[in-house]
Parts: structure tokens; sequence; C-alpha cells
């Protein structure tokens, strides 16, 4: 086989990540989400009080969440893309999420039980934690991938 057939496929290769990291700088530029974050913004680096009214306002919007989330499925989703929008920006770490989630329905259990009410229902909210974590995850998953595709289009 001649040898410019057997580079054709890396070349077109190539040539497609090429196009793909010029569509990514068109569209994000080098200030795309992830170089809005500040990190003195982020949560490790607030004050304890800081953080800890961040927390509240996280629980609260969380806590809208598990509320909405089997009643009223037309703002679900937005309201989970508020609250995963901030935690990005607050660069939460997921497991922060997974106490936040715990917290809430460790809480409702206990009401539940001290009004002697089922609670086995409470295990269906493992979605609205999984729904979260997919959302959150993706959010950081994609910004880790623009980063680095736009950073390698720097060092072309």
């Amino acid at each position: 086989m001649p040898d410019n057939v057997k580079k054709y496929p890396i070349n077109r290769q190539q040539s497609d990540q090429n196009r793909l990291n010029s569509k990514l700088k068109e569209r994000l530029g080098y200030s795309g989400i992830y170089s809005q974050r500040d990190p003195q913004q982020f949560f490790n680096h607030l004050s304890l009080l800081e953080q800890q009214k961040l927390l509240k306002e996280f629980k609260a919007m969380y806590f809208q969440i598990i509320v909405d989330y089997f009643t009223n499925e037309s703002e679900i989703n937005e309201q989970i893309d508020r609250f995963v929008e901030k935690a990005f920006f607050a660069n939460l770490a997921i497991g922060k999420v997974v106490e936040i989630h715990m917290e809430l329905i460790d809480s409702l259990a206990r009401e539940l039980k001290f009004e002697g009410l089922h609670t086995e229902y409470l295990s269906d909210y493992r979605l609205t934690l999984i729904d979260v974590i997919a959302h959150l995850g993706e959010m950081y998953r994609s910004v880790l991938t623009e980063s680095f595709v736009i950073s390698g289009c720097a060092n072309d």
C-alpha cells in the first residue's frame, strides 16, 4: 500500500481536530466558562463564616429541588441548572453535594418518623442526587475537555 494512503486517515483526523479547535476558539475564545471562575470565590478559599453561609444557600436550593423533583417537572431542570452553576463557580466538591443530600434526607426521615409516617419513599430521592451529580459532573467534564482542547490549540 502506498505511503500516502496510510497517512490519509491520520491527516484527516488531524484536520478534523484542527477544525474542532478553531471552532472552539471562535465560540469560546480563551475566556470560556472555566476562565470566568474566580479561584478566590472557591468554597475552599472562603472563610469559615462564608462557607457556612454558602452551604446554607446550597441547602435551601437543594431542598427546593427535592420538594419539586416529582411534582414540578417543568421547572426542575432549571432549578438543577441554577444549583449546578452556583456549585460549579464555587468549585464545590461532588462529595459536598452528597453530604447536603444526605443531611436533608436524614432530616426529612426524622420528621416523618416523628410524625409516625413511613420513610420508604425517601429512597426514590436518590434519583435527585443522581440527576444533580450527573449535571455537575458533566459541567466539570465539559470544562476540563474544553480547557484541554483550547490549551492544546495554544500550543499549536
